[in-house]
């Protein structure tokens, strides 16, 4: 057997010193580009592989030694105004795990308002040079296909979901179109058979289309008397939901408006779940009463921070050649604004008996 490569032997041909071609495989940041190309090259000259066995027990040593400041990392706010961002439970949960895993790993986080007085790009950057930040959080968007002016030829950069375009960047987030489809099949479960969709156009957008289009792929697979038109509205306006309602008559309402209940006990004078169903693509796992999708949000944020440390250490900057999008999937959570197994009417009895895990 042929003896293996080592990172002294590369570093015996390139002239430096072993911990340099440790850092130099790793991309690090600490070197400049130029060398860790050159010694990168003579690695692969010389057939240099990793030993998987070391590599194993490099991780367990970091993984028990304390952990000891790396970085600050930017959590980029682009709405008008500041607060508003995480107002929204989802938005804040994604900040709360972001947070708590960069703590985890020695990061800490600070927010950039690319809308404070007096701010603008060349501002933002020079603010975040000053701050020796290069790892970007880019938060959700106040509304899809959100521009965004910062130059990011210096920085690992991530963002929150699809609002912002061009959409060129790595993503992470809730994978919709699953969580629509097992909203769905666990309303079918139920027993329900005329599902109807309410989305304002521009939160479906935000989501890249998954939300219609799981919907219409349920649909195409029904007959066409149970297909019920969905409704995308851009303003999202009382009337045209009761009017579409009055008209094709579901027998639940898939939404993400909180304003629907109203509506529909209110102007309709209709009893949830009595009358009709209501159930949410975006749930807070503590309200008992709304059932639907959790999007687990917490853990989108925590996985959001372990991407951008894997960008830092490889020393990835700049927009990616090709992105990748990471999808966090989402759980079925009961609540009592749709009907319980033993009322489903409809529904196979094996299911009534023992439904389906989520």
């Amino acid at each position: 057997m042929p003896r293996r490569i080592t990172i002294r032997d590369i570093a015996t041909r390139a002239g430096v010193h072993f911990s340099t071609v440790s850092l130099a495989l790793r991309n690090s940041p600490k070197l400049r580009p130029e060398v860790c190309r050159r010694v990168r090259a003579i690695a692969d000259e010389l057939g240099y592989v990793p030993d998987p066995a070391m590599a194993a027990l490099t991780a367990y040593r970091n993984s028990t030694r304390p952990v000891h400041y790396q970085a600050t990392l930017a959590w980029v706010n682009n709405w008008p105004v500041r607060t508003d961002l995480r107002r929204i439970k989802t938005f804040d949960m994604y900040f709360q795990g972001a947070e708590e895993r960069a703590r985890q790993l020695g990061y800490r986080i600070d927010e950039l308002w690319l809308h404070a007085p007096a701010m603008t790009a060349t501002a933002a950057h020079a603010i975040l040079r000053a701050r020796n930040i290069t790892g970007l959080l880019l938060a959700p968007q106040p509304f899809a296909h959100t521009p965004l002016s910062l130059d990011l030829k210096e920085f690992s950069a991530l963002a929150f979901g699809y609002s912002l375009q061009p959409s060129n960047l790595h993503v992470v987030t809730n994978h919709q179109y699953q969580s629509a489809s097992l909203m769905m099949r666990r309303l079918t479960e139920l027993g329900y058979r005329r599902i109807g969709l309410f989305l304002r156009s521009d939160w479906d957008e935000k989501v890249n289309g998954s939300y219609l289009s799981a919907l219409l792929f349920m649909q195409h697979h029904l007959p066409p008397a149970a297909r019920v038109p969905p409704l995308l509205t851009k303003d999202g306006l009382e009337h045209e939901f009761v009017t579409w309602f009055k008209r094709h008559k579901p027998d639940v309402v898939v939404a993400v408006d909180r304003a629907v209940r109203g509506w529909i006990e209110s102007s309709l004078g209709l009893r949830i779940p009595g009358d009709v169903g209501l159930a949410n693509l975006n749930v807070n796992p503590d309200d008992t009463w709304q059932a639907g999708i959790h999007q687990n949000d917490r853990l989108i944020g925590a996985t959001a921070v372990d991407f951008l440390a894997g960008m830092l250490q490889r020393n990835e900057r700049g927009i990616p050649a090709t992105p990748i999008r990471t999808l966090v999937e989402g759980v079925w959570k009961s609540g009592t604004s749709v009907r319980d197994t033993t009322s489903a009417p409809h529904a196979p009895a094996a299911r009534r008996s023992k439904p389906r895990a989520s």
